[in-house]
């Protein structure tokens, strides 16, 4: 299996890497990052992916990143073979995988260095300044390199293995045995643990993400966390107990695809049809505004993959349950990219058949709309589509 490290160059003391598939590591002038993935490319990326190259780009285009001759964006991709040659592997099975893929790395950045030493450093070697995990996979990689590289770490677990291991048993659908064998679940757990004691910094979205699932490790307590937090400001020892410190960056967004509504359309009220609908001047429109007998009521809107935890059989069983919501407005729903359910894996292909059984079974012919394919392209039009239908009160 082919995987993908991307580089962005920045000067003798500022670094960076990415590592992308399956680990990004980003080392910028503060750090380095990495992230295990699925496919990696420039354009018409999976879901999952699309921030590792929209941070890479972004990096890249930074003025302080250095570039060698006749390249100039800043940060290419190159790929690092590991694991099976001859297939996809899932990303549940890639653990065993890791220190091969660690070992590629390792390479890689000592070649990396020293070649930047050459060009930039005066014949020393350019060596990185910190590491950033993303995910659990990442993190044990990003842990491993850390400490093969004595160089601090940081670490984005994103969606984490105890907490997401209390919402599965919570649905009752699995017994932990299954669980685990579905997801890897405990050497997920286990890679987070590893990532937390091997961490200067922890970085979450949330403060619930600090409070309620970091909590659940052994190797983190949000309240000593401040309290040793406190006492190193003071100047006061810490008796040689450690734990990494946490901080929230909320989400952000990237705006460039974003356009912007035409004069006259600020409300997100733009050009009707006679019958007062939306016009469907743009292909996903129609796709969509094909589902609804009435395409003239407001739509309620969800945009995400058929997955068990993003909990959109329960949205439709609210929007069904309600009749007076189902008056006044449709539902769409946005899955992903489908041809076949029977092609699907078998966990989003379940999510898909429990949300059409719904339908049926409350009577949403005509109120719910599930189109089957769309593109990354689409996603800003929809938004707007969806603006465009709003009622005014």
């Amino acid at each position: 299996m082919q995987f993908k490290f991307q580089v962005l160059w920045k000067t003798m003391h500022m670094i960076y890497l990415a590592l992308l598939i399956p680990l990004d590591a980003l080392i910028s002038n503060k750090q380095s990052s990495c992230s295990l993935h699925g496919l990696i490319r420039g354009e018409n990326m999976e879901l999952g992916v699309k921030y590792v190259v929209e941070l890479a780009r972004a990096l890249g285009s930074m003025p302080g990143v250095y570039r060698e001759l006749g390249e100039s964006t800043g940060a290419y991709i190159v790929r690092i073979p590991f694991g099976p040659k001859d297939k996809y592997v899932p990303k549940e099975l890639l653990w065993p995988h890791i220190p091969e893929f660690v070992d590629g790395a390792l390479n890689h950045i000592i070649q990396l260095s020293k070649a930047l030493g050459e060009q930039i450093g005066g014949g020393e070697p350019v060596w990185p300044v910190a590491i950033h995990g993303h995910y659990a996979d990442a993190g044990d990689s990003a842990a491993l390199l850390s400490g093969a590289l004595n160089i601090p770490m940081l670490f984005t677990g994103h969606s984490l293995g105890r907490d997401k291991l209390e919402q599965l048993l919570k649905q009752g659908r699995q017994s932990r045995e299954e669980i685990n064998t579905t997801y890897k679940i405990m050497r997920r757990i286990e890679a987070e643990e590893l990532s937390l004691d091997a961490s200067e910094i922890v970085i979450t979205s949330t403060r619930q993400e600090i409070d309620s699932q970091w909590c659940l490790y052994d190797g983190f307590d949000p309240i000593l966390e401040r309290k040793l937090r406190a006492r190193i400001k003071r100047g006061v020892s810490c008796h040689g107990r450690f734990m990494p410190r946490t901080v929230v960056i909320p989400p952000g967004m990237e705006f460039h695809h974003i356009i912007p509504p035409a004069d006259g359309d600020a409300d997100g009220e733009g050009e009707r049809n006679d019958d007062g609908t939306a016009n469907p001047d743009l292909p996903i429109w129609s796709e969509i505004m094909r589902f609804f007998t009435n395409p003239r009521k407001p739509m309620i809107l969800a945009l995400a993959r058929a997955d068990p935890k993003k909990n959109i059989t329960t949205l439709v069983k609210a929007f069904g349950e309600c009749r007076p919501l189902r008056d006044l407005s449709n539902l769409a729903l946005i899955m992903g990219n489908r041809d076949d359910i029977d092609e699907m894996s078998s966990t989003n292909a379940s999510v898909l058949l429990s949300i059409l059984k719904l339908i049926d079974r409350y009577d949403l012919y005509g109120h719910v709309a599930y189109p089957k394919h769309h593109k990354q392209s689409d996603v800003p039009d929809i938004y707007r589509l969806a603006a465009k239908t709003k009622e005014k009160w």
